[in-house]
């Protein structure tokens, strides 16, 4: 049987990329959602949780897929033996989640911010929400951070009343935000789309699940999804008991040995 699909292919001097989606595929009035592998792993994540928790729940439907000479060489793994591409699209509810598996090169991330805001000026996405991870050292209160926003001024026409609804503040004052999703916000803003990126508060150098846990919470109530995020609430929770185990264990297992080594020096 043959696969009907529409596609949208931009061909550059030495780059093509093409939006690969199902027939029956409809983009209008909807918000377009994406997330990189960046500060903590933020972005990634949360479009993950919503995405994976809504395929077990029945409750998101697989739309396509991006594909390009310049994308990574790479393919995951999944149950049964299928795999996910790197680049892939899909539905939950009223938004649409390009889950990006595995982080685009650099020049890459141009070509895909480019195609993806120039097709969602066609097909008439209603906004595009960008995700991901802002320095916990940027906020004056390193206690009790806030998850933070910046917007265009297409997006607060619509949206401001929400964000305050949310308890969603404006981003730290003089941060920059950069790579992909900096990318985004400018060419959809020249295309005069409503955009405005969603970042949660993180430290360097780690991956940040439960900051990706607290973001997706905020996207679902933002959007009104009916996705539940329970069980990956309850992963990371036992994940976290299991680790705190461990600690004691081993400080345990020094303090018994500090104790031993300073009982043998009594006697020496």
């Amino acid at each position: 049987m043959r696969n009907n699909v529409n596609t949208k292919q931009i061909i550059g001097d030495t780059k093509e990329l093409i939006i690969n989606l199902r027939e029956d595929a409809n983009l209008a009035n909807k918000v377009l959602l994406t997330g990189f592998h960046g500060l903590g792993g933020i972005g990634h994540l949360t479009i993950r949780y919503i995405v994976e928790s809504g395929l077990k729940q029945g409750k998101a439907k697989k739309m396509g897929y991006l594909i390009g000479r310049t994308m990574p060489p790479f393919v995951e793994v999944l149950q049964n033996g299928s795999f996910g591409n790197p680049y892939e699209f899909y539905e939950v509810d009223n938004a649409v989640f390009l889950l990006i598996r595995f982080q685009p090169f650099l020049e890459e991330q141009a070509v895909i911010a480019d195609l993806l805001t120039q097709f969602a000026k066609e097909q008439g996405v209603s906004a595009i929400i960008l995700l991901g991870g802002v320095d916990i050292n940027a906020f004056e209160d390193h206690e009790n951070p806030p998850i933070v926003y910046i917007a265009n001024e297409e997006f607060l026409k619509n949206w401001s009343d929400k964000l305050r609804q949310l308890n969603l503040h404006p981003a730290p004052r003089g941060i920059y935000v950069t790579g992909g999703v900096a990318l985004f916000l400018s060419y959809a803003t020249h295309r005069k789309i409503p955009a405005a990126a969603l970042f949660a508060p993180t430290e360097k150098g780690i991956i940040n699940r439960q900051a990706a846990l607290d973001l997706a919470k905020k996207i679902k109530e933002l959007l009104n999804l009916s996705v539940d995020l329970l069980e990956i609430e309850e992963e990371l929770r036992t994940t976290e008991e299991m680790i705190r185990k461990m600690q004691e264990k081993l400080t345990k297992a020094s303090m018994e040995a500090e104790k031993k080594e300073d009982l043998s020096q009594l006697f020496t």
